[in-house]
């Protein structure tokens, strides 16, 4: 008999339920077409760098915890992807995109927050994303009313027409930009001359092939002087070098210091090689008579992958020393270290000679 009872009253319950007005029903709504904003630009601004970018990054829109109620289609990930040349005055490159809000579903009245923030770079090491700003923009959602003002079991969705950023902890337009540096670092190769048949004047070839670098990148090299002379021959050095244009050859005498992918004009600074990229430094001429080492190891060749200018494995990695080293040659075929002994047998000679004579004499 109870289950009867039960059956009977939700048969009528649902048909009850079903003969309400549709007016009395909340149903679900999103921006109107008559928005004056459905979609917010995003951006993302890469500085400190040179040559050509590809990179992407992630955009996600976060709901607030404190919503009335769940939201549909919140879902959003909106991608920047930045393939394009950086700007040679600014050293900087921006790429857009569209977060578009018209999918989004309210079904409760009340106030809602939602974040834009960076969810990943597609090259987190070299390209981080901005993890430092965020943005809240800001929905009403309101009962729409009918001529006598009681509502009409629709909704009223407004995108309010500002947000607060986290980075300048204010309220700003829509419009939601993002930034970042580039760890990009560079390389350096030091030079020295060593030995007492060495030429400290004389200049030393090395050629430094990058393997992994973007085309088209450019690289700056600071460090040797404005003309050389190698081989008897006048040569004008480059301070710049597009990848493009093959290997990077630099000339360097005894003390000098070279440093390829380091940029300095005014008040921008940028790096121009990106970690995890491989080079090789290799000594032209090794049969010149100098005998040569790489980081100390009797090679004319070292191959390297660059590390992060912030990291312990910079000056160990980043950095090659070179050492070109030629002892002093007498005609007996004798190679000695040093000019101390070459003056001891002079004069040991010459004292001799004037022995020598002072016997014939007495």
């Amino acid at each position: 008999m109870k289950k009867i009872f039960i059956g009977v009253f939700a048969a009528l319950a649902l048909a009850a339920f079903a003969a309400m007005p549709k007016s009395s029903a909340i149903s679900g709504t999103t921006l109107p077409k008559s928005a004056s904003v459905k979609t917010i630009p995003l951006s993302h601004t890469i500085k400190n760098v040179s040559g050509k970018i590809d990179v992407g990054f992630d955009f996600r829109l976060i709901p607030g915890a404190d919503n009335p109620a769940t939201v549909g289609g919140a879902n959003i990930i909106n991608t920047a992807q930045i393939i394009t040349d950086v700007n040679p005055e600014t050293r900087e490159a921006t790429a857009s995109c569209m977060l578009n809000l018209s999918s989004l579903y309210f079904y409760k009245v009340g106030n809602y927050t939602f974040t834009i923030a960076e969810k990943e770079s597609t090259d987190e090491l070299n390209f981080p994303r901005d993890v430092d700003n965020k943005y809240d923009i800001y929905f009403q959602v309101t009962n729409k009313l009918d001529e006598n003002s009681k509502p009409t079991g629709e909704l009223n969705v407004q995108l309010l027409d500002q947000m607060y950023s986290y980075k300048e902890d204010a309220k700003v337009s829509l419009d939601a930009r993002f930034e970042s540096s580039a760890n990009y670092t560079y390389v350096t190769l030091e030079n020295e001359v060593r030995g007492a048949g060495a030429d400290s004047d004389k200049y030393f070839k090395y050629k430094i092939s990058f393997d992994g670098l973007a085309e088209g990148s450019e690289l700056t090299i600071n460090g040797q002087d404005a003309e050389v002379e190698y081989e008897g021959e006048k040569i004008r050095t480059v301070a710049t070098q597009n990848i493009s244009d093959g290997d990077v050859y630099v000339y360097l005498k005894h003390g000098q210091t070279v440093t390829v992918g380091d940029y300095v004009s005014g008040d921008v600074a940028a790096r121009e090689l990106p970690q995890n990229v491989s080079y090789t430094i290799e000594k032209i001429d090794s049969d010149d008579g100098y005998g040569i080492t790489l980081d100390n190891s009797e090679t004319n060749t070292v191959s390297k992958t660059v590390a992060a200018i912030g990291s312990e494995s910079f000056e160990t990695n980043n950095v090659t020393r070179a050492a070109n080293s030629k002892d002093a040659t007498v005609n007996t075929g004798v190679f000695v270290a040093s000019w101390p002994f070459l003056a001891a047998a002079a004069f040991g000679l010459g004292g001799f000679m004037i022995f020598r004579r002072l016997s014939r004499t007495s």
